[in-house]
């Protein structure tokens, strides 16, 4: 309610108070307008020299004829356009002097019936509008809008009417009871139209309590696709609530505000307008809906022709994504990643062709949104294209596929989903890892689990020194990786020698597992296998550094080349 006072108040104060003060006017007898001094007779007040003199070229008439047109206002009203100017300086002069002349008569209550008299204006033809014995002012055809194309005598028939309707408001203006009848009307709409607001107000909050206990007070989740929607509907459902209330509210207040208006002649033609401005917006409206019907029809068909397209392509594609279809061309990594690009370009197509065909999309606001959103993109789009090209770059060279155990940089993992922007990578401390997919064309990537056979290779190196026979200790490594479970048998372990280095031989292992998201444990079961072999059979694993030279040399006796578990040699 404290809102709702000041605008009550400040609608009551500019819609009744200069209606009442102009009643009182009336009432009272003052004069309503300041009437400049004009000469004229006793008779007819100013002088009503609307009306050419009877001298008057017709050439002044042509040449005025041109001119701009200049309303003749009276009581708010339009009455008459003046575009030459007669006998006058200019139309100008000359609506000022016609205005004054009805104001006057309207003063002295001198105008009666109105009454049109055509006669011949300055060589052409006019007419002259008279209230009784007294001459209003005169219309001639150089006054017609070019425009609208009317003739002389439909055109002075609308200002008679006018001029007539004129009349009968100023004497219904004349009348305290009406006035006081009017004021009461006023109120009464003013009345309702608060209990009508207050009503809406109660309704919306009572709507919208509702809403919030049947959406949270059950305790009960709307979930849509796992997601839990319902807070996302009750703010959906409450912004209706209040849009529809200020909706009726608004309707309400216009609907007060031209009752009240067109209660006191004054302000009667406000209301018109207003009554006018709601006609024609309207008419617009359904004018210009009735107009994109075809286009939003051509909108919904590319819609329904897109949506279509895009199903079938999907849908095939995920037959090969799953393994139930097949192609020569496409794995199921790369189906994915060609599903995913083809749906996009489609429906970047259809948009690109419906945008045309959407209401507004030639207007100056629809321009300026495809400004702004063209500047964006141009701003942002070159790191989310990056990211986007490195990810269909790495799927289709068919570097990174899900499941592969890779390393790239520090990163090492199981590759848990390649997507449009990024890479999800599952570490052997089961943390996950996401990579942008720039980094997939910019750096370089160890894949363990290509190779010439099946299996995920694991490799591990070992330093041992030179008394070691190096027979012997390629037996133990590889009794090691047999002891190992998930390792897999064929292909072979494989040892190499892969530096003699200053004080020591380093070997590099190498094995195959059968899971990519088992090789972190399986690597660990190798080493320990590694150091409980190499303890059973006496070889030490360290890294000897000499600080002088050993009085015999450290060497491996050939009896000893052989010792267990290598096997001798045929």
């Amino acid at each position: 309610m404290r809102r709702l006072f000041p605008l009550l108040l400040i609608w009551f104060s500019g819609t009744f108070v200069p209606a009442a003060l102009l009643s009182a006017a009336e009432a009272t007898s003052l004069p309503l307008f300041q009437t400049p001094i004009v000469t004229g007779t006793a008779d007819q007040g100013p002088a009503a020299t609307s009306a050419p003199a009877a001298g008057a070229s017709p050439s002044r008439l042509e040449v005025a004829a041109g001119a701009q047109a200049f309303d003749v206002i009276v009581w708010n009203r339009p009455l008459v356009q003046f575009r030459s100017a007669l006998d006058f300086p200019d139309p100008k002069t000359r609506a000022a002097a016609a205005e004054a002349r009805i104001k006057f008569l309207l003063e002295e209550r001198s105008l009666a019936t109105i009454r049109v008299q055509f006669t011949e204006l300055g060589g052409r033809p006019g007419a002259r509008f008279y209230a009784g014995p007294h001459l209003i002012f005169a219309l001639t055809e150089a006054d017609l809008d070019p425009a609208a194309r009317a003739t002389l005598p439909a055109a002075a028939e609308r200002i008679r009417q006018r001029l007539t309707r004129l009349v009968a408001d100023h004497a219904e203006q004349q009348s305290l009871s009406r006035v006081l009848r009017s004021l009461a009307e006023a109120l009464v709409a003013l009345t309702v139209f608060a209990f009508l607001w207050l009503g809406v107000a109660r309704l919306r909050t009572r709507v919208i309590d509702r809403l919030h206990a049947r959406l949270h007070g059950t305790g009960r989740s709307l979930k849509v696709l796992g997601q839990d929607i319902g807070p996302v509907v009750f703010t959906i459902a409450e912004f209706g609530c209040r849009i529809a209330a200020l909706g009726l509210v608004l309707a309400a207040g216009y609907v007060a505000v031209t009752f009240s208006l067109d209660r006191f002649p004054y302000t009667r033609p406000w209301a018109e307008q207003l009554q006018e401005l709601f006609v024609d917006a309207a008419s617009d409206l359904a004018q210009g809906a009735v107009h994109e019907i075809p286009n939003l029809l051509s909108v919904f068909i590319i819609f329904l022709v897109t949506r279509g397209l895009a199903r079938v392509l999907a849908g095939w594609f995920s037959n090969i994504e799953s393994g139930q279809g097949t192609s020569g061309w496409l794995d199921p990594e790369s189906a994915r990643a060609t599903r995913r690009l083809l749906v996009i370009g489609i429906w970047i197509f259809a948009v690109t062709v419906a945008f045309p065909y959407l209401p507004g999309s030639h207007s100056e606001a629809f321009r300026g949104i495809s400004v702004l959103v063209g500047l964006m993109v141009t701003l942002g789009g070159s790191g989310f294209v990056g990211q986007i090209i490195g990810g269909l770059a790495a799927v289709y060279a068919r570097s990174v596929r899900t499941g592969d155990h890779i390393t790239i940089g520090e990163i090492t993992g199981v590759v848990q989903e390649v997507g449009m922007l990024s890479t999800k990578i599952r570490t052997r401390q089961l943390e996950e890892v996401t990579l942008p997919n720039s980094m997939l064309i910019s750096s370089a990537i160890r894949n363990h689990s290509r190779g010439p056979a099946a299996g995920v290779a694991i490799s591990t190196q070992v330093t041992i020194g030179y008394d070691a026979p190096w027979r012997q200790v390629e037996a133990m490594l590889k009794t090691a990786s047999d002891r190992t479970e998930g390792v897999l048998s064929l292909p072979e372990p494989r040892v190499l020698q892969i530096a003699l280095e200053d004080f020591y031989v380093r070997y590099e292992l190498t094995v195959f597992a059968d899971s990519a998201g088992r090789r972190g444990e399986i690597l660990s079961r190798l080493l320990g296998h590694i150091q409980d072999v190499f303890n059973e059979y006496g070889v030490q694993i360290m890294s000897p550094n000499f600080e002088a030279q050993p009085d015999a040399p450290v060497l491996v006796p050939k009896k000893k080349w052989h010792a267990a578990p290598a096997k001798p040699e045929a």
